[in-house]
């Protein structure tokens, strides 16, 4: 056979490099077919070369590799290619909480801000960046005020700044003159900026009061030289860039201008998430006696968006173009512009239960709470989604809706392969089964499969041999005491009796227990109307006496439990909720539009036992047990 007198370039792998150097040099040279190639001193040389080859093979490759959005490893590789899909990847997030401030005005003071008559000649004004601040845990975090408030004495409230949105962060501001003659581009100088606190103004020169806002633009659509707008970017170092127009698309300001910037920074997005307690440490017409109370606790905070989500999320904004039309529109627009997103879901009013032509159904999933606050929403419609949307459209945003998965898991084991104890195991199958939430349920459409989570329980130890996972699902209402009120729970599944018996003597719903019609420890409880053909929901005493003899109604194929004028009298100390439990027909479990899944970690029983059969002895196979499904 001919001997390869050429090398092999396309290999990366240094034992292979070397090989093909030998194979070569013995092919194209008899003076060095004897060498001993592991025991000379040419060894050492062809390691060299062979190393050389593999690392620049290697950062060849790692070139290549970046140049495409999908294979980018390097965030500033990431940026640049979304760059050329006009994408700006989101910036930090600040947490934003609302509150009431009630200014304590000394009425003996000059000048005297009380109700007396004419002594009062202004309105109290609370400007954008009033500083205030939040501890936890011993730390301070600054935050401000993100709008200017502006107030009259009120008779009934005195002072009062009612719904003053504080969030967390420093205000800062640079200032530079624009020079035409050259390139102009202007990095603020701080990490962590909040890209929506951004206010560009320029004036026309150091010696006049004439200024103009700039506004950040994301279309070029619908601009011209005239329009006032700036762009932003992210630079290679993870900083913001600012830059204007060429009197083509934007208008470019004239040399001498000020450009003044004001933004706000942050330390890091989530530390605010949750606070309640805040004070003001500003002074209003030099009074510094505020009494602060809460009306939301501070959520939205999240950090920037990382690699993994631009490169998902760049694509898509692209697609839609910056305009509202279709669902996958809807979606892309909000996971790009608003900062608190865990999960998004968009169907089209057609579709929905009940159809309603002209809508679109946004249910949006926050990463800091279950769901948007009242303001957050009102932010979502009113400043993203409206200046894209359609006009025949109408946004509808409605809550996330939870299905809670309970699980009963048997598990055997051999201690002969672990040094594993059946509570040491529950903890650690326990903690598999958070790992699941976060991994596959945490957004829309994730389902939930059976089979799946009982090969990572199995997964989860070595010395796990088996398990036997029982599946049912739960909704959780609020009722409101004394109160006779109608609830319709949808769990989108064929529903089956709780304890596998019968589908017309079986049990398909229970519930935690509540005070009804003064009775303690009443229940909810189904049967069968056999002559009806529908399964009637009771209520029951703790006896199985029956204290409603119809409180609702179970369709068992679409997976609907309807309670009608349901009254509850009490709740047990410490319970907010009801919990309703059903099982489903199947044991894998889907959402449906803005229904998220969760299993029920805490609650979770995990049973486990020595599989006798596995570790042999007298009594393996006499005493050994096994689960039913």
């Amino acid at each position: 056979m001919a001997i390869e007198r050429r090398i092999t370039a396309s290999e990366l792998d240094f034992d292979q490099i070397k090989t093909n150097l030998v194979a070569y040099m013995k092919a194209t040279d008899t003076t060095f077919n004897d060498y001993n190639y592991d025991g000379s001193a040419m060894s050492t040389i062809i390691d060299v070369l062979a190393y050389v080859t593999h690392i620049n093979s290697m950062n060849a490759n790692f070139a290549l590799n970046e140049t495409f959005l999908d294979t980018s490893q390097l965030r500033t590789s990431v940026v640049s290619h979304a760059k050329l899909l006009g994408y700006t990847p989101k910036s930090i997030s600040p947490s934003t909480a609302f509150v009431n401030v009630r200014m304590n005005y000394d009425t003996t003071a000059t000048p005297l801000w009380n109700h007396d008559g004419a002594n009062i000649a202004l309105p109290l004004t609370m400007a954008r960046g009033t500083a205030f601040q939040t501890i936890i845990n011993g730390v301070t975090y600054p935050m401000f005020a993100s709008v200017t408030n502006t107030i009259n004495w009120d008779s009934t409230d005195g002072w009062l700044f009612s719904n003053v949105q504080i969030e967390q962060g420093s205000l800062s501001t640079v200032s530079y003159t624009y020079q035409n003659n050259t390139f102009e581009q202007y990095v603020l100088p701080q990490a962590n900026v909040n890209s929506k606190s951004i206010k560009v103004t320029v004036t026309d020169s150091n010696s006049t009061d004439a200024s103009k806002v700039y506004t950040l633009n994301t279309n070029v659509v619908g601009i011209d030289g005239t329009s006032e707008v700036f762009f932003l970017e992210e630079t290679r170092d993870g900083f913001y860039e600012i830059k204007f127009g060429d009197n083509i698309l934007g208008k470019r300001p004239d040399n001498g201008n000020t450009i003044l910037i004001e933004y706000s920074y942050i330390a890091s997005g989530t530390d605010v998430n949750g606070a309640t307690v805040f004070e003001m440490t500003s002074s209003l017409n030099g009074n510094t006696d505020e009494t602060i109370t809460l009306v939301t606790k501070a959520v939205g905070g999240a950090p920037r968006e990382t690699k993994e989500a631009i490169k998902f999320n760049a694509p898509l904004a692209h697609i839609s173009q910056n305009r509202a039309v279709t669902p996958d529109d809807y979606k892309a627009i909000i996971q790009n512009e608003f900062g608190d997103v865990e999960a998004v879901s968009v169907w089209g009013g057609e579709s929905h239960d009940v159809p309603d032509y002209g809508k679109v159904y946004i249910s949006v999933k926050p990463k800091s709470s279950d769901a948007l606050t009242a303001s957050q929403k009102e932010t979502l419609k009113t400043n993203i989604l409206k200046p894209k949307n359609v006009v025949s459209i109408t946004p509808v945003l409605i809550d996330p809706e939870y299905t809670y998965i309970d699980l009963e898991v048997f598990f055997k084991f051999n201690p002969n392969l672990a040094t594993v104890t059946a509570s040491g195991l529950s903890t650690d199958i326990r903690n598999t089964l958070v790992q699941h939430n976060t991994d596959i349920l945490k957004t829309f459409g994730g389902v939930f499969r059976l089979s799946n989570v009982a090969k990572k329980i199995d997964d989860t130890n070595i010395a796990i041999i088996s398990n036997v996972t029982r599946v049912k699902m739960t909704k959780k209402i609020i009722p409101t005491i004394g109160t006779a009120k109608s609830y319709s729970l949808k769990f989108y599944q064929e529903l089956t009796d709780l304890d596998a018996t019968s589908s017309t003597t079986g049990s398909y719903v229970t519930s935690d227990t509540f005070t009804f019609t003064g009775v303690t420890g009443a229940k909810l409880k189904d049967y069968y109307d056999t002559d009806a053909g529908t399964r009637i929901v009771q209520v029951v005493d703790a006896t199985g006496l029956v204290l409603d003899t119809n409180a609702g109604s179970i369709n068992e194929t679409t997976g609907t439990v309807t309670l009608t004028s349901f009254n509850v009298d009490a709740l047990p100390t410490g319970q907010t909720t009801i919990s309703v439990t059903v099982k489903a027909a199947s044991t894998d479990v889907s959402p449906a539009r803005n229904v998220l899944l969760s299993i029920n970690t805490s609650n979770a029983t995990i049973t486990g036992e020595v599989d006798t059969m596995a570790t042999g002895g007298t009594t393996a196979g006499i005493d050994y047990t096994t689960t039913s499904a």
